[in-house]
């Protein structure tokens, strides 16, 4: 390839030489018809156009040729005696020296106008190389995109297959799990990979080397190696050729620490939500769970230590106390543990076909015993569709809803529950008449944890609506709350019907 490259380039430079010739010849011909009226001063400038046309195009020495046959034709064929190189007339001689003189400057001056316009062109072509690297590295994440966008903007601007190679846990360098493009060198000596990665540098000899391997030194460290194939060993240790591709893999190395940094911080960012949870979740529980533990511990050591003094009423009090205690404290366990497997995506939607008012009338029962002492108002829309739903974890979001009306709002006061339903939704609307949620706060009472009074006489650890919110947006959904006129919130939960109802054919007569 390289033999074939050195001829190719020499019947470029012998064509040039060339024209060099042609050039003054041509003029020659056009000026032999003229040579009665045109005078020897005006030939030697068409003569030393030429010589200007042959700088422009084909550089420095062409054109110094193309003057020295161009003042061999003048001498020959126009200065006389003509058809003879000897010179009579002193000002054709100053004449033919003024225009050599003139050729060769302005040719060399020609030949650095080109030299500076390739360098511009280079430069240039480097630029756009670059930048559009960075662009495409600006909007990488992944350190699979970054070394696929590395390795495909490496082949094209040096030629030649590439790889990067990162160490693994016990630090040694090995290839990608899943090479990025069919560009992808796959020979690469490994041997050699580990030697730059523990030194961070190249190796100054290698004998018959196919590739060459670059550290990615970074500013923590070594991150891995590069391995270039060779293709065109002039070309690439060319010292802007190196300089580019140094730049290149810079470019690739600061991009893949933004990106183990970006990693890290998330890593970090996600360990300090986890504690922040955890200690959340702990003062929760420690809180919520030391009034119902004190009241069973109270009732059950005075059953065990005055069981002949109590009577049969002041008995069933405390059984009914460590009864009701207990339920509490099993609620709230359920509610984390909800929680848990919700976030955890465990939970997987067995949707069937209901009709509204079950899911409600099942929520009501459940909570028959709690809401006896409160008159609850239910209206159903006419006509109600079948929804294709969860029934139960619907249930437990209407349960949620249901128990926080109860919690917060004065005892003696109604409930309303409006259901309705379109042909692409499910609407719910459960309304108490408490004090309403205060501005700021309508979307804060979803979280996790959150109560607007941490401590209250009202037990909880902050999760019911947490987990209706989480259960509602599985379904596709969505639940908001506001505020009523008058007083009072009302939770809103909308839920998409995605499928037409079944239809049911009608039953054949005998």
């Amino acid at each position: 390839m390289k033999t074939k490259y050195l001829f190719t380039d020499s019947k470029r430079h012998y064509g040039q030489w060339l024209w060099g010739i042609i050039i003054p010849l041509l003029l020659t011909l056009i000026d032999w018809p003229f040579r009665q009226i045109l005078t020897p001063s005006n030939i030697l400038l068409v003569y030393l156009l030429g010589v200007f046309f042959v700088a422009i195009r084909f550089g420095l020495w062409p054109s110094i040729l193309a003057a020295l046959v161009s003042a061999a034709a003048f001498a020959f064929f126009f200065a006389p005696p003509i058809f003879s190189f000897a010179i009579a007339d002193p000002e054709n001689l100053v004449g033919l020296a003024v225009m050599l003189l003139v050729g060769a400057v302005t040719s060399n001056l020609a030949e650095n106008v080109r030299t500076q316009t390739r360098v511009a062109e280079h430069r240039e072509r480097r630029a756009a190389a670059l930048y559009r690297l960075s662009k495409e590295l600006a909007k990488a994440r992944l350190e699979t995109e970054i070394i696929e966008i590395g390795v495909r903007h490496i082949h094209a601007e040096f030629g030649g297959r590439n790889t990067f190679l990162f160490p693994d846990r016990n630090g040694l360098v090995c290839y990608p799990d899943d090479p990025p493009l069919a560009i992808s060198l796959l020979g690469a000596d490994l041997g050699v990979a580990q030697w730059v990665f523990d030194n961070g540098q190249m190796p100054s000899t290698l004998a018959n080397a196919t590739a060459m391997y670059v550290p990615l030194n970074g500013s923590t460290g070594t991150l891995g190696v590069l391995v270039l194939e060779q293709v065109d060993l002039s070309g690439i240790f060319l010292p802007e050729q190196r300089q580019l591709l140094d730049t290149f893999v810079n470019q690739i190395v600061h991009t893949l620490e933004r990106a183990n940094l970006a990693e890290k911080a998330k890593d970090a960012t996600l360990k300090m939500q986890a504690e922040t949870l955890r200690n959340s979740l702990l003062s929760s529980i420690s809180h919520d769970l030391r009034t119902p533990l004190a009241t069973i511990v109270g009732a059950a050591s005075t059953l065990e230590t005055d069981e002949e003094r109590l009577t049969k009423d002041t008995r069933r009090k405390l059984v009914g106390a460590i009864s009701e205690e207990a339920q509490r404290m099993s609620e709230l366990t359920t509610k984390i543990l909800e929680m848990a497997r919700l976030e955890a995506g465990e939970v997987v939607l067995n949707r069937q076909w209901y009709a509204p008012e079950e899911i409600v009338g099942s929520a009501l029962r459940r909570l028959d015993k709690k809401l006896k002492n409160r008159q609850v108002n239910v209206h159903m829309a006419d006509n109600l569709a079948l929804v294709h739903v969860d029934a139960v974890l619907l249930q437990q979001v209407m349960v949620n809803l249901l128990d926080n009306a109860d919690k917060y709002s004065p005892a003696g006061l109604p409930i309303d529950i409006s259901v309705g339903t379109t042909p692409f939704s499910l609407s719910i609307t459960v309304a108490d008449r408490g004090q309403g949620i205060p501005e700021g706060l309508q979307q804060k009472i979803f979280d996790k944890f959150f109560r607007i009074h941490t401590e209250s006489a009202q037990s909880g650890v902050g999760l019911g609506l947490s987990i209706c919110r989480a259960i509602v947006e599985a379904h596709g959904g969505d639940i908001q709350v506001t505020n009523r006129s008058g007083g009072g919130s009302m939770f809103q939960l909308h839920i998409p019907i995605l499928e037409c109802p079944p239809t049911i054919a009608p039953e054949e007569k005998d």
